[in-house]
């Protein structure tokens, strides 16, 4: 959806700017010589007069007002900044229905609007890194998720829901000197636990929150003790090694969320994907009318939600 608002942007913008180019180089100047005549007949003409002479068609009015705010706006949707709202519990506690977020476009590189090709290497994510990127399978939809494993990473999930990560080592290193199998630690948050609560139906699930450590990133996740992880290969542990040039991503509400985990025709994210780094929560509405046809309505404001995205 995102990708064809920033399409129906970048038209409107050109067909903007295309107007009033035209007719700045053929109507325009016959109205220019045109008042450039008059006032030598006349040094002090009619209003009137004047007024006449030098009014524009409305589509050019529009598209000289327009064309500005627009190449603005694309300029900072597509290198800097754009704002998402999050549809899905897929990453909560850290972000919940409701959350509109801004999402860094700068820090994963500058592209071109439309087709995402990258023109300037600035970064690439990091582990822990909330992200933002065109799903690798249809609908091709947005999706955000946490990044948990870099290219030539081996990522590994067990059953009982532990993660490790055994990270990238270079073809022509020692073995003896490549990095070991890291255990990502994560620690449960005492009290009676995380009660996630769909907003469509009202129904609530109990999960154990976990406060959990990937490189120096903290963040929390969540874990439904009465679900068992399962795998349909009957392997112990989901073991994924991670191509160059792709990343292996997960949702933080780990028994909610479609993920690398769970796709079908490839379990990575190709570089190619990534729209940018989620930073910051900007605003953030309740959707409380569990009605059928009214649930869109929002019923309150969270300003406690609104702030930097961990």
């Amino acid at each position: 959806m995102s990708s064809m608002y920033g399409s129906i942007l970048v038209l409107l913008t050109a067909f903007s700017g295309i107007v009033w180019l035209i007719d700045a180089l053929t109507a325009g100047k016959k109205r220019k010589a045109a008042l450039a005549s008059l006032y030598q007949q006349d040094p002090e003409p009619a209003e009137e007069a004047v007024e006449a002479l030098s009014r524009e068609p409305v589509l050019v009015d529009y598209s000289k007002s327009f064309f500005p705010i627009l190449l603005f706006i694309v300029v900072l949707r597509s290198f800097l900044y754009e704002p998402f709202q999050i549809p899905s519990a897929s990453m909560k506690p850290t972000l919940t229905e409701g959350d509109f977020i801004l999402v860094n476009k700068f820090n994963y590189g500058l592209r071109l609007p439309v087709n995402s090709q990258k023109v300037i290497e600035v970064g690439k994510p990091a582990r822990g890194d909330v992200a933002v990127f065109r799903a690798p399978h249809p609908p091709n939809e947005d999706y955000i998720k946490r990044v948990i494993g870099l290219p030539g990473d081996t990522v590994i999930y067990t059953r009982a829901k532990e993660l490790f990560i055994l990270p990238n080592c270079a073809a022509d290193t020692a073995i003896d000197a490549c990095p070991r199998k890291i255990k990502i630690e994560k620690e449960l948050v005492p009290g009676e636990g995380y009660w996630d609560i769909n907003p469509n139906n009202g129904r609530s699930t109990l999960n154990n929150e976990y406060i959990e450590t990937i490189d120096d990133n903290q963040h929390r996740i969540l874990n439904n003790p009465r679900i068992r992880e399962i795998d349909k290969s009957a392997r112990p542990d989901k073991v994924f090694k991670v191509p160059q040039g792709h990343y292996f991503v997960m949702g933080d509400n780990r028994d909610n969320s479609h993920d690398s985990r769970y796709w079908q025709l490839t379990a990575f994210v190709p570089e190619k994907n990534l729209v940018g780094q989620a930073v910051a929560i900007w605003l953030h509405l309740d959707f409380g009318l569990n009605k059928p046809g009214l649930r869109w309505v929002p019923t309150g404001i969270d300003i406690g939600r609104i702030g930097a995205i961990k």
